[in-house]
């Protein structure tokens, strides 16, 4: 049969061009989807057709973008900036089961991608009136012999970054911060004395998964009882667009204490504060959302009385302090037991005539789950 023949055969079936995609999925060579800057993410569409489909072209975009947005008493302030786009037209021919130029046989088709992330790019983010978010989106595009476009779908992927931020580089980062302060508690009516409160850190810069040993000291030289003292690392967020900006803060951990009484003190000893998995500061690359970061001791007088709050500014980074990184370089989808296994999918070759053994094939099935329909991505 000639490929007019073929092309006509397709079209003159009962299914429209979509209805003959029975699955179509995009697959990350990591299964947590998550890359660093400067990384290069690999990947493949998986698409099975239910019987043969023409295909006039395959678009894979990689975007990154930043939005945000809040409610003032008067109107809505929003902005958006894009961080990262790559497009690419990935080749349709080269496997076994295409035998004509762009028509898909029925079964399963593999269309690989890769593509290298900036080493500027700023660590995906999501906060209350803003995020910073990152995906893939395949489409495929379907034409008949009698018009020059036809209808097309296509799937939508998250991917996570994280940005690099080297605390060499950050000033102030390696040397002691601290904080004090000496304020009078209880009511306007009736005061009960005076708390003075001392808070300090070995380093200003610290990285994710860090622990953070806290030095205080509160001296209540009040007749009140002081109910409860804690430290917490707050995350400080401000979004801006292009008439103002919103400022929010978050406590991410919190680490308690007992309480105080009268003319008592109580001391903080190298108390361990964990930095989770986090952004890191500044969020540089991105000019909308700002991120800080400040550990902050809180004491809680009894009664009717407001609290005593003494922040410390410290820096998040991903390369500790007078620490080089070095990285093993292998194939990006194996583990190092697996280095003999061929997975041509991902190879450096710049040959695109690529075949997959029965082997290979069984084996590339993807393991990340499967797309997911997100409202909140265009």
């Amino acid at each position: 049969m000639s490929i007019v023949c073929v092309h006509e055969h397709i079209f003159r079936s009962k299914c429209a061009p979509m209805e003959k995609i029975d699955k179509f999925q995009i697959v990350f060579n990591n299964p947590s989807a998550t890359y660093f800057a400067g990384e290069t993410v690999y990947g493949y569409g998986w698409l099975v057709v239910k019987e043969p489909l023409y295909v006039s072209s395959i678009c894979l975009e990689a975007i990154g973008e930043a939005k945000v947005e809040w409610m003032t008493s008067s109107d809505i302030q929003n902005s958006d900036e894009e961080i990262f786009n790559h497009t690419s037209v990935l080749p349709i021919k080269g496997e076994k089961q295409i035998n004509d130029e762009g028509v898909l046989h029925s079964g399963s088709h593999y269309f690989p991608f890769e593509f290298t992330l900036p080493q500027k790019l700023p660590s995906s983010f999501k906060g209350k009136h803003g995020r910073l978010r990152y995906y893939v989106r395949m489409s495929v595009y379907t034409q008949d012999m009698f018009s020059q476009s036809g209808p097309h779908t296509e799937r939508i992927s998250k991917f996570a970054v994280i940005g690099a931020l080297d605390l060499n580089h950050e000033p102030d980062a390696s040397l002691p911060v601290e904080n004090d302060t000496f304020e009078t508690v209880g009511s306007w009516c009736c005061l009960s004395g005076t708390v003075t409160a001392m808070l300090k850190l070995d380093r200003k810069g610290y990285t994710i998964k860090e622990a953070i040993p806290v030095y205080a000291e509160i001296k209540n030289l009040s007749t009140r009882r002081i109910a409860s003292t804690q430290v917490s690392l707050i995350q400080n967020v401000t979004y801006y667009s292009y008439r103002g900006r919103f400022s929010e803060s978050t406590t991410l951990v919190t680490v308690h204490k007992g309480r105080i009484g009268p003319r008592g003190k109580q001391t903080w000893n190298r108390e361990l504060l964990s930095v989770p998995t986090v952004p890191p500061s500044h969020l540089r690359g991105c000019k909308i959302i700002d991120v800080q970061y400040s550990i902050e001791l809180c004491i809680k007088p009894s009664g009717i009385a407001r609290k005593v709050k003494l922040p410390v500014d410290i820096v998040i980074g991903t390369v500790a302090l007078k620490e080089q990184e070095h990285k093993v370089t292998c194939h990006p989808l194996l583990s190092p037991e697996d280095a003999n296994f061929p997975f041509p999918f991902f190879s450096a070759s710049d040959d695109s005539q690529v075949f997959l053994s029965d082997l290979s094939l069984h084996n590339m099935l993807p393991t990340a789950p499967p797309w997911e329909e997100n409202d909140d991505i265009p």
